[in-house]
């Protein structure tokens, strides 16, 4: 089966080892991937394990889980993912999913980090790109921001 973070590898081969407990992401990137594979699973237990600090304050995964199975997951597409420094690193990702019919969409730049000199990495915190009011709108409209999502700001 190939796995949902659509990296062309298959899930026992991927995001598998990491969820099931047999290995752990050795990059940001392998986290955020098995993280959004965790999230078309509904597993809030593997979600809730891989966040600390800001991600984790509020996070509940009961409400995470109904939302998680009410949507239908359509992939991720990883925009840029720098090598990591020793404690640190973020990935851009955007992350499609369908909910009542309509498609909507998680564009994030994610910080990861090591905490307390560990070596297992952790999501804690995320936030939507800044985007140039001149630029395509990244809803995937074709239309400028500024005329498109940047209307409500």
């Amino acid at each position: 089966m190939r796995c949902p973070c659509l990296s062309q590898q298959t899930y026992e081969l991927c995001c598998g080892p990491f969820i099931n407990g047999t290995a752990r992401p050795q990059t940001p990137e392998q986290l955020m991937r098995s993280r959004y594979t965790a999230y078309t699973q509904a597993n809030m237990e593997y979600i809730g394990a891989t966040m600390q600090g800001q991600a984790a304050k509020g996070f509940d995964p009961e409400q995470m889980r109904l939302w998680a199975q009410s949507v239908e997951w359509l992939g991720l597409e990883v925009i840029q993912a720098p090598k990591a420094q020793a404690t640190r690193g973020i990935v851009e990702f955007i992350a499609r999913y369908r909910l009542n019919g309509e498609v909507h969409q998680i564009h994030e730049v994610s910080e990861f980090a090591r905490l307390n000199g560990g070596t297992r990495w952790y999501y804690i915190t995320g936030k939507a790109p800044k985007v140039e009011r001149n630029a395509p709108c990244p809803c995937g409209s074709g239309k400028k921001y500024k005329r498109c999502c940047g209307l409500s700001k």
